[in-house]
């Protein structure tokens, strides 16, 4: 792989913009090179198509760790739970709810961080470590088990569909930022969603906090897998994390008219937490519940960068940078509204409004895809310094969902949706409660994982 750089005629019509505007950025783009060394083996069932494995996913979080004496940059960068893809419903018999499911094809994959650095026209992966539970024993991506706290209620299938045992130790980590105190460092999870502390030489887990466990309770009501996506230690070494959704504690999403994603923030000394409201672009979606936060990155204790990463009602990725202020906005920690509804029962940000609750204030930056961004998921987020950002996608480890002999509906379309079958205990597969021949499995997406350099002509700390 190669570094992309921005040269001739597309330099000169970037100055243009520059000089125009100055939010637009110079962009130097990068794939992210991967050692085949850190390639996951793949099972028997998949090493047709991945022979040399799957290819090492490191683009959910990202932070800075140094910028060496010859100029190079150093990140920290973190993958999530590993290889994996959307699975039919399961039922283990004919009388049970079906319940979600995921397809783990590397189910003993252990969750890794690992550094980047970015130096003579390229970005590579230059260590990568394990995480680890207290005991210093590997832990999995693999999901809690039914009722436990951080269970996302799905069941975990391999490559030939039979059911996978869960991990009480699982972890789904979205983010990653140093400790400004003692250089540990901090995780984000989807699951819990949990905030990890960990020891950066050895990856054992250090500290778990969890939905009431010096987190707000009602943060159990995460949409699954919409747990912590983006975390970032401010300057005063608070930690922040985004929740990468508007909640589900309606019980009806589809119906929901939440006009805010909720942010937290941990003193870690402390243990004081606060929740505040971010304004997402509800507009912009089909419905509030399909608004993503990618992640973020603190410029000063109460200023952030946030992008919101998600398809827009249009059918077209948004990938779009916002500069966040958090000063003055209200703790919604354990609030509710006047009738004693979740707070994200408000029709709008009026109605948030006339319950007392002044949300974070945002200001548009840009949209990284009128700078040319094509992957679908921007999740890392890194500042170098005052006019130097990085972002990263997560590539999901190369891997795409492959569907064959899809069943068709009543209007002749055919269905490759896995949600809409039901895999039953005895290997049926069934559609509309009608067994199909159809199979879910995986294939190579060719997405590599990119890191972008933005460096802008104006301090962001002074837009």
């Amino acid at each position: 792989m190669r570094s992309i750089l921005l040269s001739g005629l597309a330099a000169l019509t970037l100055t243009a913009q520059v000089a125009l505007a100055a939010e637009q950025p110079m962009v130097e783009k990068y794939e992210i090179r991967i050692p085949q060394q850190y390639n996951i083996p793949a099972p028997e069932a998949a090493k047709a198509q991945f022979p040399d494995g799957f290819p090492m996913g490191v683009g959910s979080g990202m932070a800075f760790a140094e910028r060496l004496p010859d100029g190079a940059l150093i990140f920290w960068a973190v993958g999530d739970r590993g290889p994996n893809a959307d699975a039919p419903k399961y039922a283990a018999t004919d009388g049970d709810k079906p319940k979600d499911a995921k397809l783990f094809p590397a189910p003993d994959y252990v969750p890794k961080f690992a550094r980047i650095k970015v130096a003579d026209g390229k970005a590579e992966i230059i260590e990568v470590r394990e995480i680890r539970d207290a005991s210093g024993k590997p832990i999995s991506g693999r999901p809690l088990d039914k009722g436990a706290v951080g269970s996302t209620g799905e069941v975990p299938l391999d490559m030939n569909l039979k059911v996978l045992p869960f991990d009480a130790e699982g972890l789904d980590p979205e983010g990653i930022d140093v400790d400004k105190k003692d250089g540990s460092l901090w995780l984000c999870d989807e699951y819990g969603p949990f905030l990890i502390n960990i020891d950066p030489a050895t990856g054992n887990i250090r500290k778990k906090f969890a939905p009431g466990q010096g987190l707000p309770a009602e943060l159990a009501a995460r949409q699954p897998n919409r747990g912590f996506e983006g975390l970032t230690v401010t300057p005063g070494n608070k930690v922040v994390a985004a929740v990468q959704s508007i909640l589900d504690n309606e019980g009806d999403l589809k119906a929901s008219t939440a006009p805010f994603i909720r942010l937290v923030e941990l003193d870690p000394a402390t243990g004081a937490v606060r929740t505040l409201a971010y304004p997402h672009d509800v507009d912009a979606y089909k419905s509030s519940a399909a608004a993503k936060i990618g992640g973020l990155d603190a410029l000063s204790d109460t200023t952030f960068i946030l992008v919101e990463q998600a398809k827009g009602k249009d059918g077209k990725m948004r990938n779009v940078l916002f500069l966040v202020d958090i000063a003055g906005a209200t703790d919604i920690s354990g609030k509710t509204a006047p009738d004693g509804k979740p707070l994200e029962s408000a029709a709008d940000l009026a109605a948030l409004a006339a319950m007392g609750v002044i949300p974070a204030k945002k200001t548009r930056l840009l949209d990284l895809v009128d700078l040319g961004w094509t992957a679908e998921k921007a999740e890392g987020i890194a500042l170098v310094d005052d006019k130097t950002l990085a972002v990263a996608s997560d590539n999901d480890f190369g891997l795409a969902l492959a569907v064959t002999d899809p069943a068709t509906d009543e209007d002749g379309k055919t269905v490759t949706e896995p949600g809409k079958y039901v895999l039953t205990g005895e290997g049926r597969m069934l559609f509309k409660g009608k067994e199909t021949p159809t199979r879910f499995g995986i294939k190579p997406s060719g997405e590599p994982g990119y890191l972008w350099i933005l460096r802008f002509d104006t301090p962001l700390s002074a837009m």
